[in-house]
């Protein structure tokens, strides 16, 4: 595929490319790397491209975020709210993923960013964060992008894994 339809159809492929083709030149053309900072160039593209799969990255952490707030504040006033950020956040990770960010979104680490966020978000107000909570995401990154994904079903799945890792951990 063509440079210019690459950066068009994938900017996170074209960016890991080009950066790679500069280090290359520099490599190749030393006589050149007099003239530009070339580790820099390519640095550079590189972050362009990594920008775009971290925002698909922070668009589902958020999604998951407000999933967590709602199972452990499941009767807070702002769980309809947090369902329609749900929902928007989903939306905005789909429209902007891209298959070569897939090798780059770690949904478990995800999943643990969101839910450090949401417990930073729901201490204040004294709640309390059930035991059971899943170490690793419950949800495979092709489920949290499907249209089909529903945020409610997702509480509750969500609720499932806790009470089962309630229930295995007080065995133990």
């Amino acid at each position: 595929m063509p440079a210019d339809t690459l950066y068009e159809d994938d900017i996170v492929s074209w960016s890991e490319r080009q950066a790679q083709a500069i280090r290359e030149l520099a490599r190749t053309r030393p006589e050149l790397s007099n003239l530009l900072d070339w580790e820099n160039i390519a640095e550079e593209i590189e972050t362009l491209g990594r920008s775009e799969w971290k925002a698909v990255a922070s668009h589902i952490r958020v999604a998951l975020a407000q999933m967590l707030k709602e199972v452990c504040d499941p009767a807070a006033l702002s769980r309809l709210a947090w369902r329609g950020e749900t929902r928007t956040a989903l939306r905005d990770a789909r429209e902007d993923f891209l298959p070569s960010m897939r090798q780059h979104l770690d949904l478990d680490r995800i999943w643990k960013r969101a839910f450090a966020e949401a417990v930073d978000a729901l201490q204040p107000y004294g709640v309390r964060i059930p035991p059971g909570i899943p170490e690793r995401s419950p949800f495979t990154l092709d489920a949290l992008l499907s249209p089909d994904f529903d945020p409610t079903q997702g509480v509750l799945d969500i609720l499932e894994k806790v009470d089962q890792n309630h229930v295995n951990n007080r065995g133990n």
